[in-house]
């Protein structure tokens, strides 16, 4: 077996583990991202969307996290874009998110009531104020919060710019199932994969749903369990149906530059299964075209799946791992991982680096610790 050495080691190439490790290499310390097959497969697979108040029910740790995280993203994109070489870029004039019954109309004025003290300019839109704004909307549409900033972003693009980014900055990345870790005095001194063994003296744990069999070997209790997500993309019509992100319950519509419509996405517990399935095609199909119909005369482009990793009390575990002394963990994003990855990787650097204190709801120990 080949012996290797990395000061930092980051199991996981996602949108998040790459974020970590881009975040890092400012600093001199070597640095090695590995996963198990292509740079953010999984990541690959979300719509993209920088949607906090989407996200959010109401005010609290995460939605604080969450615009946080939305502010860094035109800086985070201009470092990511300028040390790539590639066209990355935050898309979109913005999100409706759309009423289509007098309840929903009414719980957005409810939610526009605490939504307007958070700084972001937001405005309450007639369903006639709807359609100018996007002519093929349904009429069904009786009202919108319109939101200009909380647009989206094209995920496998940003994952190759976030790889290429970090390679130019030296750090490296290798394809190889992780089958171990050694340790010593409760801290990691290795790691092993089906090809090579890699010493170090930093773990980061950034797996995503697969994060909980690196805390198995660690006897830690980090509760992330994978939650399925099918997608589809409809088109690509000639001539663009949407321009803003069209956001309910149910579904949503992302419109990509090159005319294709993004439809997401479905929330099944299923374990590790990524297949799609009829049904779930189906169902993606008929919430998008409620809310667009002229969508019944797009063809299918294409469906895929992405498994979120879901904590417990679905917030993001971030930090050291109880009992290890060099060990952190970075999982349980959900389907926020591509927004909440400028921010993450930022608090995760500091942390890793000065041991800057990480926000006390995120602490991965309020799971107890030890399994």
């Amino acid at each position: 077996m080949t012996e290797r050495h990395s000061e930092i080691l980051v199991i996981g190439g996602g949108v998040i583990g790459l974020s970590i490790a881009w975040h890092l290499s400012r600093s001199s310390h070597s640095i090695t991202v590995m996963d198990s097959s292509e740079p953010g497969q999984a990541s690959q697979a979300a719509a993209g969307m920088l949607a906090p108040l989407a996200e959010a029910s109401a005010p609290g740790p995460f939605l604080d996290l969450a615009l946080a995280s939305l502010r860094r993203y035109p800086e985070f994109v201009e470092g990511v874009r300028d040390a790539s070489g590639l066209a990355l870029e935050i898309c979109g004039p913005g999100m409706l998110r759309v009423a289509r019954t007098s309840e929903e109309a009414a719980a957005l004025d409810r939610a526009l009531e605490w939504q307007i003290a958070l700084g972001l300019p937001l405005e309450r839109l007639s369903g006639e104020e709807v359609r100018r704004l996007e002519p093929a909307a349904a009429q069904s549409i009786l009202a919108a919060t319109h939101s200009p900033q909380e647009r989206h972003i094209e995920p496998r693009l940003l994952i190759a710019a976030l790889s290429a980014a970090c390679r130019r900055r030296g750090v490296e990345q290798i394809s190889g199932k992780v089958i171990g870790l050694e340790s010593e005095a409760e801290q990691v001194v290795a790691v092993r994969t089906d090809t090579a063994r890699f010493s170090c003296r930093t773990l980061v744990i950034a797996g995503g749903a697969w994060s909980d069999v690196s805390a198995q070997w660690l006897g830690v209790n980090i509760p992330v369990t994978p939650l399925r997500g099918q997608i589809l993309a409809l088109g690509p019509s000639a001539n663009p149906l949407l321009q803003h992100t069209l956001y309910t319950h149910g579904a949503y519509l992302v419109p990509r530059r090159d005319g294709r419509i993004v439809v997401g996405a479905t929330e099944e517990s299923v374990g590790l299964d990524t297949s799609t399935t009829a049904h779930g095609i189906a169902a993606l199909r008929t919430g998008a075209e409620s809310l667009v119909p002229t969508l019944t005369d797009q063809p299918l482009q294409s469906a895929w799946t992405g498994l979120r990793p879901l904590s417990a009390d679905a917030l993001p575990l971030l930090g050291r791992v109880p009992g290890w002394g060099n060990v952190h963990v970075a999982t349980g994003h959900g389907r926020n991982g591509i927004l909440l990855a400028p921010i993450t990787g930022s608090l995760m650097a500091s942390s890793i680096l000065t041991d800057a204190p990480l926000p006390n709801a995120f602490d991965p120990a309020r799971f107890g610790g030890a399994l």
